[in-house]
């Protein structure tokens, strides 16, 4: 049988120059930086983003070596390569057996005829300086005598932003060296090298026509492949067929895969073995999928399984600058984090990494539609063949390996191509154009001719970012952009905030965090230390931050900055799930979808995500979350107050709507109506006006209560009828107790944006919440479930504007890892 045999150990790293002593690596994979920091030959400023220091690391050339032993076999032997950053030489007891140059792309080599079975064999892996490449094509460029279009950088493959500082790398972070696995490949007779699934549902869902198609090598005469489905019902399905034949079946009343949400996520694992004639397995692969029918009604307007479903979800950065090494758990919670923020798509953004199977996998189970796009960002690209070449052949390694996944929404062909245009030379041809919107096309219609292609993001429209076709970036912080109340589909959406205290005293490597600064005409919004950690003229991209009380503390710059970002989401996001105005109350929903800029955070960073560096969520993360609940209440306040209801779930919602005017100085209900409700799946209602309420002052809070027909509380949201900084609010007091993972949460006073923070001996990070930053009534019981690392410790929470503190101490016990 085919065998794997992981070359993981005995790894040694040195420079061309030998200016330092042999380095023995004591993992693989490893990046020269991780191995150069594991030895105290440079510091950890790069892990913050500070990579001036060790920029020299990138002019280097660097040669890793190993010996290993490979075992008496006849047939066929490959070395495999599924990472390699970036031009790389690779050599095999001295022979050269080939050259790489794209770190989106594993590479494998036949070495049977080189390597010695049975004896010490001598793998060295040479990488170039990319820098030196760098100059090399910018001379050839000038040599032309033409404005150059296309940057040096963009002609060579490898991680776009590792040439900038967009994501928290100053000035730039050229990484090296091996990152993904290296194995040795022993090949029986014959091999399975890839199979294929392909499978129609008939309009009524209770059908599947499947189709496996096998791709094999080697002497494959007389030989068979045996399928086997696993179902989720724990029923197997065996059938038998020729190598050279592809097996068609049929599945009576399939299990369907949902998106989450809507339904479960029944998969179908399918494992194909590859046989001699008298037996022997010679190789095995295995798949998992599920059925669902994707259609899409109008440009990223879909339906699954013949239900609507709108995407409400957030942009996917590299999980972590300092190495392209992948972490899976740290990808896990990353994932999970977006789960728990009612995320139901993911982007793979096309300027990041190339992600391992562990995202893929996890979306699957969880429910999470992903758009993927290829490696293409903002920027020309050459018009070079070898340039178009590397991208079309990572776009069909991509769509082979990814395209059998249900999770798998759509391929877009990269991030704002088209746009870059757009600012840079505008009224200009694309000169990249016939590769997005031809050749990936066509790729993706040849491969993977079920799925939607979408040529960019954005794109559509009469400007490439128009909101009102395909889809926009919304830069309506620093653009005006006509038609940006309700666009078709926001596929990214930013206003930039800061960290959670305890996070950015590690941004800045300090206890005593700079104070804020006053607002004047031409400054910055906030200390100049912040300058270091930030990027793309962020203060730009700021949130209203002037609708909020000026702080005269580092912590109530945070809660500035969060709150001021979070109430922009809320309000923007609450917006387009309406989908519509209340003049026009039975339309279709305009919106189809938003995605957040951005989930995740790269290096230690001030910028829009809504998890940290340390995937510790900010103030935003939690205002989103409530904004993406799939039942939403939505109190807008314009020339009348409305109150709407959205229900993104698979099923009508019926009830009872209560609506209070609640008075904070008198602290009591002012006046209150109640009205029944009807709301069907997918659909968005505006139920009721408080016109009831007359004419009242603006400093009375507005809060509205959705229970089912046996009086449980199914939604509730608040909403004031003036900016925070007109607002007086109470000092509340808090109560605070714990049991069983529950806290429980109640107020003798209105209290505004309770926040709630974990400390274990000290250790104020791994805490989790199921809710946070979040608005307590008198006379509730909020009750939040925990997660998180830690076992014991002291919840802590506060009201804003109240000097008050409640603890709460834990228990000694097995805490749950999510909420």
């Amino acid at each position: 049988m085919k065998q794997k045999i992981l070359l993981h150990s005995g790894w040694t790293l040195k420079d061309a120059e030998n200016k330092y002593p042999l380095l023995d690596i004591p993992q693989m994979p490893a990046q020269v930086h991780d191995i150069l920091f594991s030895h105290g030959i440079i510091n950890d400023e790069y892990q913050y983003g500070n990579t001036a220091g060790c920029r020299w690391v990138s002019g280097r050339k660097w040669i890793y070596q190993t010996s290993f032993e490979c075992p008496a076999w006849e047939r066929g032997i490959r070395i495999g390569f599924e990472g390699l950053d970036t031009l790389a030489e690779i050599f095999l007891n001295g022979v050269a057996i080939g050259k790489h140059s794209d770190s989106y792309l594993p590479v494998r080599y036949d070495v049977k005829d080189i390597i010695r079975p049975g004896q010490r064999n001598e793998l060295e892996v040479v990488f170039d300086s990319v820098v030196e490449r760098l100059g090399q094509l910018e001379g050839e460029i000038l040599r032309k005598g033409t404005p150059a279009r296309a940057e040096a950088s963009r002609y060579i493959r490898k991680s776009f932003h590792d040439f900038t500082g967009y994501l928290g790398a100053k000035p730039d972070f050229l990484k090296v060296g091996i990152f993904g696995e290296v194995a040795l490949e022993l090949i029986d007779e014959a091999e399975l090298i890839d199979f294929d699934i392909d499978y129609s549902l008939n309009d009524t869902l209770n059908r599947a026509d499947v189709c496996v198609a096998a791709l094999t090598a080697g002497d494959v005469r007389g030989k068979r492949l045996e399928l086997t489905v696993s179902c989720p019902d724990g029923t197997e399905l065996e059938y038998n067929f020729a190598v050279e034949e592809a097996l068609d079946v049929l599945l009576q009343q399939p299990m369907l895969w949902w998106p989450r949400g809507y339904g479960r996520q029944e998969l179908y694992c399918f494992s194909l073995g590859l046989y001699s004639e008298d037996g022997r397995l010679l190789d095995k692969k295995t798949k998992q999928i599920g059925f669902r029918k994707i259609e899409m009604v109008e440009c990223l307007d879909f339906t699954i399984n013949k239900r609507q479903i709108k995407l409400w979800g957030g942009n996917l950065t590299p999980v972590d600058g300092r190495t392209a090494c992948e972490n899976p758990e740290r990808v896990k919670e990353i994932v999970q984090l977006a789960f728990d923020c009612n995320m139901n798509t993911l982007r793979v953004w096309g300027e990041g990494d190339r992600f391992g199977d562990i995202l893929y996998e996890l979306a699957d189970r969880m429910g999470i539609l992903l758009w993927q796009e290829f490696f293409c960002g903002h920027a020309q690209y050459p018009p070079e063949k070898s340039v178009r070449e590397l991208i079309l052949e990572e776009a069909e390694y991509q769509i082979r390996r990814l395209r059998h996944h249900p999770s798998l929404l759509l391929w877009c062909g990269g991030n704002e191509c088209f746009m870059s245009r757009d600012f840079a030379k505008p009224g200009e041809e694309y000169g990249a154009a016939q590769l997005f919107e031809y050749d990936l096309k066509n790729l993706c219609a040849r491969l993977d001719p079920g799925r939607y292609y979408h040529v960019n993001s954005p794109f559509g429209g009469p400007y490439t970012n128009s909101p009102d076709f395909g889809d926009t970036h919304s830069y309506t912080n620093s653009w005006y952009v006509p038609g940006g109340e309700i666009p078709k589909f926001v596929s990214e959406n930013l206003r930039v905030s800061l960290p959670p205290v305890r996070s950015l005293k590690r941004y800045l490597k300090t206890d005593k965090l700079p104070q804020p600064v006053p607002l004047t005409h031409g400054s910055l919004p906030w200390p100049e230390e912040f300058e270091k950690v930030t990027s793309a003229e962020s203060f730009k991209k700021i949130p209203p931050i002037e609708q909020f009380y000026d702080a005269v503390n580092p912590e109530q710059m945070v809660y500035r900055f969060g709150v001021a970002a979070g109430s922009y989401l809320k309000e923007s996001v609450e917006r387009y799930r309406r989908g519509k105005t209340v003049s026009a109350p039975f339309a279709h929903r305009g919106c189809k979808g938003h995605l957040i800029w951005k989930l995740n955070t790269t290096f230690p960073h001030i910028y829009s995500s809504i998890l940290d560096y340390y995937l510790e969520p900010g103030i935003p993360y939690y205002y989103l979350k409530r904004a993406y609940e799939p039942l939403l209440v939505s109190i807008e306040v314009a020339d009348h107050i409305n109150i709407w209801i959205v229900n993104d779930t698979a099923k009508e919602v019926r009830g009872t709507l209560t609506a209070h005017l609640f008075d904070m100085g008198e602290n009591k209900v002012c006046c209150s109506l109640d009205r029944p409700f009807y709301v069907g799946a997918g659909e968005s209602v505006p139920v009721t006006t408080l016109d009831q309420f007359g004419q009242f002052t603006r400093d009375k809070l507005l809060r509205a209560c959705l229970k089912d027909s046996e009086g449980n509380v199914i939604g509730s949201a608040n909403n004031f009828a003036d900016i925070e900084r007109h607002l007086v609010f109470p000092q509340a007091q808090l109560s605070l107790s714990c049991k069983d993972n529950i806290l429980s949460v109640s107020t003798d006073r209105f209290a505004r944006c309770v926040e709630l923070l974990g400390s274990d001996d000290g250790d104020e990070f791994g805490w989790r919440f199921e809710d946070n930053y979040f608005d307590l009534f008198p006379g509730e019981v909020k009750q939040i479930r925990m997660g998180g690392r830690h076992s014991n410790g002291i919840v802590t929470a506060k009201a804003a504007y109240s000097p008050h503190v409640s603890q709460a101490v834990l228990p000694s016990q097995k805490r749950i890892v999510h909420c």
